[in-house]
């Protein structure tokens, strides 16, 4: 009986701990939801949102499935370039519709409120995942603590950049949820070999291809898992037919029940409504295509610049720097190498060796992952969130093994509950505060006087927005900043200067790509490092930021995080710069 006990309130406990690591994330994630205050700043978020405006439910399920004649395909509403799928702005169009929420602002907060749900449910998964393991690993090399679990789940609460997502509505938290919740089934499937894990599986694998197309590549290592499932370390030879014969069948079952979830949750991605006809859209390929061309040093289309000239390491070092943090990335280091040094042990073991192999094979799909996306033109810190379920579960290993080297245990947990906190609390300083430009267009409004005329640059948001309606009591033109430094160019560039009263940077959109690349952009990375060194005919006059910082708690530390990649710092804290021009 008392080892019973001992177990419920064990078990009691970790809900409890659970329940408080849920309200903190979710306060992390919900705090600040209406950051930009209705203006839409986030392009690709307002992209999306625009579409789930236009978009209609269809009145009947043959309707909803013809991407012919749906209502609900964006390019039935001169979508014609889109790369995603269709399952999040679908279920954002059933909600917003259910709910009368009918306006763009409407539209975009409740998609973040959904996204930030998304995130907040692979807290949870990541808590079953790592208790799966705690069962089904019983090897004395290899033993996953009790406590594992809490600490994965405390880790994936504090990473920013599941936080920095939850705030956006994108694809790519739900694209996360699936992906992670399909390889737990599947995980789940190899362990205990119950067909409904099997079908869970290949459910969540439909809806993170429906989701975003890089769904794909959670693919092999669940088909390596529902293969494994089936293939015993038996030596008889009248065993080798069933070993074969039985992982056919369960491939087979997976690719179909994936391919029917894929198919009537992105029906748009396909070029009829016949569902035996798996041919993709060649609209979509197209699409893609497209989107392929614009990489390339070569390349002069605005948001590809950024990307040029990149190392391999670029990628990997923002999403330690910003979207992990140097604390939790060190945990992380400190799990996988427990991982790897033990890991030997079950696959010398012939019982224990094909969950050695499962083991591994996770190990060797994440680094096959970060190697694939180094080696992309363009490394995007966010194509990086699929694995911060994998690397909390690895930190949570490797917090669990740091404890236990140190004697005074709570004064251990305490220090590093305060190292994985301090960056995200510093990153939510973003959204309690007012957006940078938003601050930047009141003092505008305040201090340049109607009428004036201000140079703004293309590719980029215009200041002042339009707060109250006041936005039209200026004269503005955009910059073609990134065409090529051609005469023409040059002759546009110097007559608006002269006639200008002010010129406002926005964001470093323009500035932090074209003087990465001198030898594309010669004469306006040498504007550039002259306009910010004095050098020209305007002065900076006011400078606005909204830089991860404690001031908000009275603690006078802040990170000047302007130097991350775009994604990451121009959406929703950018540094915005305003020269006044000293020559009239």
């Amino acid at each position: 009986m008392t080892i019973l006990y001992n177990s419920i309130v064990k078990q009691v406990n970790h809900k409890i701990i659970l329940f408080i690591i849920f309200i903190i994330a979710a306060s992390l994630r919900l705090v600040g939801l209406n950051w930009d205050q209705g203006h839409h700043l986030h392009p690709d978020e307002r992209f999306l949102n625009m579409t789930i405006h236009d978009i209609k439910l269809p009145v009947s399920f043959s309707e909803y499935l013809d991407p012919k004649i749906s209502p609900l395909n964006p390019r039935n509403h001169n979508r014609n370039f889109f790369v995603y799928g269709n399952a999040p702005i679908t279920f954002n169009k059933v909600i917003t519709t259910t709910f009368g929420r009918k306006t763009l602002h409407e539209i975009a907060l409740t998609g973040r409120v959904l996204s930030a749900l998304a995130d907040l449910l692979i807290i949870l998964v990541i808590y079953k995942t790592v208790l799966l393991l705690e069962r089904n690993i019983n090897h004395p090399k290899l033993f996953i603590p009790s406590h594992t679990k809490l600490w994965a789940c405390i880790v994936y609460a504090l990473l920013v950049l599941p936080i920095q997502q939850s705030h956006f509505f994108t694809v790519d938290t739900f694209l996360n949820l699936f992906i992670f919740t399909s390889f737990y089934f599947s995980l789940n499937y190899f362990f205990n070999k119950k067909l409904i894990m099997l079908v869970f599986s290949a459910i969540f694998s439909g809806l993170a291809i429906s989701s975003k197309i890089s769904g794909l590549f959670i693919l092999p290592l669940n088909t390596l898992f529902l293969f494994l499932a089936h293939w015993q370390n038996k030596h008889h030879d009248h065993q080798l037919k069933k070993q074969l014969i039985n992982p056919f069948f369960v491939l087979l079952a997976f690719v179909l029940i994936t391919y029917f979830s894929l198919r009537l949750t992105s029906p748009y991605l396909f070029e009829n409504s016949n569902i035996l006809n798996p041919q993709v859209s060649t609209e979509f390929i197209n699409n893609l295509r497209e989107l392929k061309s614009w990489e390339g040093s070569d390349v002069w289309f605005p948001p590809a610049i950024q990307w040029i000239n990149r190392g391999i390491t670029f990628g990997f070092k923002n999403m330690i720097l910003f979207g992990i943090g140097v604390f939790a990335s060190i945990y992380t280091f400190v799990g996988i190498f427990y991982v790897i040094k033990d890991i030997s042990q079950l696959l010398k073991n012939k019982k224990t060796l094909i969950k050695g192999i499962v083991l591994s094979s996770t190990l060797v799909w994440i680094t096959f992952f970060l190697i694939y996306y180094a080696l992309q033109f363009v490394q995007s810190i966010r194509y990086y969130l699929i694995l911060y379920p994998f690397f909390a579960v690895f930190a949570g290993l490797g917090i669990v093994q740091l404890l236990k080297k140190v004697k005074l245990k709570l004064a251990g947990t305490i220090l590093i509950i305060l190292s994985l906190i301090i960056w995200p609390l510093m990153f939510i300083s973003i959204y309690v505060q007012p957006h940078s430009r938003i601050k930047a267009s009141e003092w505008i409004f305040q201090n340049i006087p109607p009428g004036s005329y201000l140079l703004t640059e293309h590719w980029d948001d215009a200041l002042p927005l339009n707060l109250n309606g006041q936005q039209d009591q200026y004269y503005f033109h955009q910059l073609p900043v990134f065409f090529p430094d051609h005469e023409q160019k040059w002759q546009e560039l110097e007559q608006n200067f002269s006639k200008a009263d002010y010129y406002i940077l926005s964001s470093n959109r323009a500035l932090g790509s074209i003087v990465r690349v001198p030898e594309k952009y010669p004469l306006m990375s040498q504007f550039y490092q002259d306009l910010l060194s004095g050098r020209t005919q305007f002065e900076l006059v006011a400078e606005f930021n909204s830089y991860p910082s404690l001031e908000y708690l009275s603690i006078p530390i802040t990170f000047d995080d302007s130097w991350a990649e775009e994604a990451f710092s121009v959406y929703d804290h950018p540094q915005v710069l305003v020269f006044r021009n000293s020559l009239k």
